[in-house]
């Protein structure tokens, strides 16, 4: 079986040990000393001192504040201009079917009417003729 043989496992071991030390020597060299400062730096800004926590509090709330006027200044603003366009699409629309109609419409609509009254007045006579038999 390849997984008991004593060449290849031998040969996985070895690598294995290879890439580990490397690996383990990059993490303690490189990567734990930025950590280490980062979390001091982190630890200094914070501190335990109320100044830097109170400037920290003012900070925030200066940028929540200013963050709640600039939501509510473009809120008013896209209410405003969907308001005029609501209005001016409105009035489009109003202006267009006025014109359809009083063009267009018009013509059709009396051909409308006159061929109703042609039917009816057929359909009257109809009923007259069948009436007098």
């Amino acid at each position: 079986m390849p997984q008991l043989d004593l060449y290849v496992a031998l040969s996985q071991v070895f690598w294995f040990t290879i890439v580990f030390i490397v690996f383990y020597v990059f993490i303690v060299r490189d990567i734990l000393p930025e950590l280490a400062r980062s979390i001091k730096l982190r630890k200094k800004k914070v501190g335990t001192d109320n100044s830097s926590s109170t400037s920290l509090d003012d900070e925030s709330l200066a940028v929540s504040t200013q963050t709640a006027t600039t939501l509510e200044n473009s809120l008013k603003e896209s209410r405003t201009l969907l308001v005029n366009v609501s209005t001016s699409t409105s009035d489009w629309l109003n202006s267009s079917l006025k014109e359809v109609n009083e063009t267009t419409l018009i013509d059709l609509n009396k051909n409308y009417i006159k061929t109703i009254g042609e039917l009816k007045g057929r359909s009257y006579l109809l009923e007259q003729a069948i009436k007098q038999k």
